[in-house]
């Protein structure tokens, strides 16, 4: 078993954290870049990213998780103030997708009121989200059908029990995809997707879990970085990915950013 570096550790939060905000969103950092993973992989992105996650200590879950979302570290836009920040970012392109991301997005009670605001400037927006808060998607009840959206739900293992938590129906059948990350460690919950997860009938895409040998700071990692990435466990991962994504019939998700050098 690979012992993970622990980064960007926060503590577990929870709706009720975000009630002081009012008509405010609380967002740790925006920036233009190319999606990595996922329905649009490939594609020109600008990327928000909101503050604060349910599984935010990175204990029972989400230990390899390396996405700095501090909730102390957010800053509160109203929604005016935030469109106008992505839309005056380097590299904005009303062609580009907007993707949402944390953190844990469906924490924030005005997150819907950004998608649909931010609709108007933006070809496609993707949902980033662990699909653990069913209430937002009773809220968005018809977003799913809106072709400019895309909502993937990456449910997460808890590595204590041993096994992932059933996602709410009404959270699967608002899912466009389902986005899981994998390990050849068959120690770890990762190495495999849940069954009901393989008999949703939703697109499954699966994502090999980047090994780092050392923390690092900010958005930027890159694969390249000798010190920075355990090369032969990280290729042990994707080897593993594929293989297991051609036995279930999956789509294999390599994360791009990591070899580009983008966040």
């Amino acid at each position: 078993m690979i012992i993970p570096i622990i980064q960007n550790v926060d503590r577990n939060m929870s709706a009720r954290d975000y009630s002081h905000l009012g008509d405010k969103i609380l967002v740790t950092s925006v920036f233009s870049t190319i999606q990595g993973e996922g329905p649009y992989a490939g594609y020109p992105a600008m990327f928000v990213r909101l503050a604060g996650c349910n599984y935010g200590s990175k204990q029972d879950m989400c230990s390899w998780c390396d996405t700095s979302f501090e909730f102390d570290k957010g800053k509160a836009y109203n929604l005016n103030e935030l469109l106008a920040e992505l839309i005056s970012t380097s590299g904005y392109n009303p062609k580009q997708v907007l993707v949402i991301t944390g953190g844990e997005p469906t924490l924030q009670p005005n997150l819907l009121a950004l998608i649909v605001r931010a609709s108007h400037f933006f070809a496609h927006i993707q949902l980033e989200t662990n699909g653990t808060q069913p209430k937002f998607f009773a809220t968005a009840v018809n977003l799913h059908m809106q072709s400019y959206f895309k909502s993937v739900v990456s449910p997460k293992a808890n590595e204590r029990l041993g096994k992932y938590p059933q996602v709410a129906n009404e959270v699967l059948w608002h899912a466009s995809c389902l986005k899981f990350v994998m390990t050849a460690d068959p120690t770890s919950p990762h190495h495999t997707v849940p069954q009901w997860a393989l008999e949703s009938g939703k697109t499954i895409y699966v994502s090999p879990m980047a090994v780092y040998a050392e923390a690092y700071k900010g958005e930027v990692a890159s694969i390249w970085d000798d010190g920075l990435i355990d090369k032969a466990a990280t290729a042990a991962n994707y080897h593993y990915a594929a293989i297991y994504a051609m036995e279930h019939q999956l789509l294999l998700s390599l994360q791009q950013h990591l070899f580009i050098g983008l966040a």
